[in-house]
């Protein structure tokens, strides 16, 4: 695909407000689903009372739900700065869930971790390491530029005026909440107090990513672009 079918499909895509209200209403059920689960992973507290990796993996998903929540009224309302700053962190949850499920890190050592310890082991940059190429500097680089920190870039994205740049943002914070949910899910085979949990709504919150997906044009470029963009995961009760 050169530059210029890519171009003219990504402008296609944005679409209008039909496709709009999805993605609204997708992110806004989904981010309500996960910070439910998140909440009753950490309040099924085990016997000995102590947190642990199931707790550290509820309070990522509570944050990823309110983090997903605002993002996508803010960029829905036309806040974009605001929006594209909040899904800026949505990413480093997305990073960190995946090293948790990959085992290159301890989700109950974050939890119990001090600041000294998050900075060697569990920053972005850090993360972005461990994953050899699966996270790039410059995804990261362009989320910090136009959201997470104050620089010029970020100009273009005042005032409400680009709703194609917002469209985009809500199908990448849409694909980034995906990616966690799966990544916590396959986690979760080996801790069966949070699994039985993540089982009860994965039918309900895989299904909505699956029907989004299939009627959203964007994000089907996305795919054909970089197919591990697509991680489905499927568990059972247990």
């Amino acid at each position: 695909m050169d530059q210029r079918e890519f171009a003219n499909r990504l402008k296609a895509g944005i679409g209008g407000s039909k496709l709009w209200r999805l993605r609204r209403k997708t992110a806004i059920a989904t981010a309500r689903d996960l910070i439910a689960v998140g909440h009753r992973i950490v309040g099924a507290v085990s016997s000995e009372g102590a947190l642990d990796s199931a707790d550290a993996m509820g309070f990522l998903l509570q944050m990823a739900g309110e983090l997903m929540l605002a993002s996508a009224n803010l960029l829905s309302n036309r806040e974009i700065y605001a929006g594209a700053a909040l899904l800026r962190q949505v990413t480093e949850i997305e990073y960190l869930t995946w090293a948790i499920k990959e085992n290159h890190r301890s989700a109950e050592n974050w939890l119990h971790s001090t600041h000294k310890e998050r900075m060697s082991l569990f920053a972005p940059v850090q993360l972005r390491r461990t994953s050899k190429g699966r996270f790039l500097d410059k995804d990261y680089q362009d989320h910090c530029e136009l959201g997470g920190h104050p620089t010029p870039r970020g100009i273009l994205l005042l005032g409400g005026k680009e709703l194609g740049v917002a469209q985009g943002n809500l199908v990448d914070l849409l694909t980034h909440c995906w990616r966690i949910w799966d990544q916590v899910n396959a986690w979760s085979a080996g801790f069966p107090r949070a699994r039985r949990v993540l089982a009860a709504r994965h039918t309900r919150v895989s299904g909505r990513f699956n029907e989004w997906g299939k009627r959203d044009p964007m994000y089907r470029l996305m795919v054909e672009l970089r197919p591990e963009t697509l991680t489905p995961v499927r568990i059972t009760a247990g």
